[in-house]
């Protein structure tokens, strides 16, 4: 046990170092802790709170944390006076964890500490390259493990997949394509600024010259950066995933920087809205549906009747939703392939996307095509009906799903 005198020059010698000096708070507390604890006095958050920190009675230590980090803090910065210029200190000022009582302990009685293990360790050298052989062996063993459950994330879908092989295994680069919005600039002269808008019914440049000819409103012009919807961002990683996962690398455009010549330079994927086709709205003719966007409406010709059917969706709402999903495999202009998942809210195209990239549900699906037609076909249609919670679907159904031909 320290002396009254050699305890009070210990901590003059702590509150003196460069790690206390400039924080009068915590060599305060420190010394404080320090006259509580040798007085014998029983120290309690509450107490603390109330004594040195001027609390009044309705302390609420559930609500109010300042003796518990201020302690944590305290803590750490013993750690490192004893790391740095209290490393040779014969005695040494701990705060044992959960409590606020400090404790004087000799530095030798510090047994079993990382420092102290090394230095037996390199004095019986035998037990030191035993200990590296075992420990270098459970690092091996543990990132092996580790590695394995990375890579499994990737190695998602076989190259020979029925639906995804002219992509896991195309010769041609593959372009992805989120939708992108139409947006322009507005300037609204009552608050002398200009606004980034998005309006319905303008989806291209020529779209947006018809309304300023329209209005004679010169001064609206195209954005210059583009906006993703929620359906285009979230229906991209499970797609990446299986491309990853064949050494593929594709590339991106938005939707609204895509021109009808590029639609025979690359295997394509567009995801996102049915607004934002753009330039690829013209090979769904290859299909047998058509779209309308005011109102969200599919209409479908079937290909042994000139009967159509129509097929509609409510306004998207942060409730009960229900949105409609063209899934088309379509055979491309020079022997590539163009993959559309479109839907006309934010709920359904990330889940299809999900959908065709799960091992269970994309089997599912390839067997309904081999129940109609014995092989999955490499060209197809589908349209789904997803229902959901705002963007989070909990039902999915399959209402048209077809064969097509190149």
């Amino acid at each position: 046990m320290l002396s009254e005198s050699a305890l009070e020059k210990l901590l003059e010698k702590i509150l003196a170092s460069e790690e206390f000096c400039n924080s009068s708070i915590y060599g305060n507390y420190l010394r404080y802790l320090v006259k509580a604890s040798s007085e014998g006095q029983s120290l309690k958050e509450t107490t603390i709170a109330i004594d040195f920190f001027e609390k009044d009675a309705d302390f609420n230590p559930a609500e109010d944390t300042i003796v518990r980090s201020h302690t944590y803090k305290l803590r750490k910065k013993l750690e490192r006076y004893y790391f740095t210029e209290g490393r040779d200190d014969a005695y040494q000022i701990i705060i044992p964890k959960g409590h606020y009582q400090v404790s004087i302990v000799q530095a030798t009685e510090k047994r079993y500490t990382p420092l102290f293990l090394l230095r037996w360790l390199i004095a019986h050298k035998a037990y030191l390259v035993a200990s590296l052989f075992v420990i270098t062996t459970l690092i091996l063993f543990f990132y092996s493990l580790f590695l394995s459950k990375q890579l499994s994330k990737y190695h998602i879908v076989h190259v020979d997949d029925a639906i995804w092989s002219d992509y896991l295994q195309s010769e041609l680069p593959i372009l992805i394509i989120p939708g992108d919005h139409f947006m322009f600039y507005l300037p609204v002269e009552k608050f002398g600024r200009t606004f980034s808008v998005r309006d319905v019914t303008i989806n291209s440049q020529s779209d947006l010259e018809a309304f300023k000819k329209m209005y004679n409103e010169s001064e609206l012009q195209a954005t210059d950066e583009p906006y993703f919807p929620y359906h285009s961002i979230w229906s991209l990683q499970p797609v990446f995933s299986i491309l990853f996962s064949a050494n593929q690398s594709p590339i991106m455009r938005k939707s609204s920087a895509i021109n009808p010549q590029m639609l025979n330079e690359y295997n394509i994927i567009f995801l996102g809205s049915i607004k934002t086709l753009y330039a690829l709205k013209h090979t769904i003719s290859k299909s047998h549906f058509d779209y309308e966007i005011a109102p969200h409406r599919i209409i479908y010709t079937p290909p042994d009747s000139g009967i159509t059917r129509e097929y509609t969706t409510a306004l998207h709402s942060t409730g009960p939703n229900e949105d409609l999903v063209l899934v088309l495999k379509l055979p491309g202009p020079a022997s590539n392939s163009i993959f559309i998942i479109a839907s006309y809210h934010s709920l359904g195209a990330p889940e299809i996307a999900n959908l065709l990239t799960d091992n269970k549900g994309r089997m599912d699906l390839i067997n309904l095509f081999k129940q109609k037609y014995g092989e999955m076909p490499q060209y197809f249609e589908i349209l789904f009906r997803v229902v959901g919670i705002d963007k989070t679907a909990y039902n999915r159904e399959v209402l048209i799903y077809n064969e097509l031909t190149r």
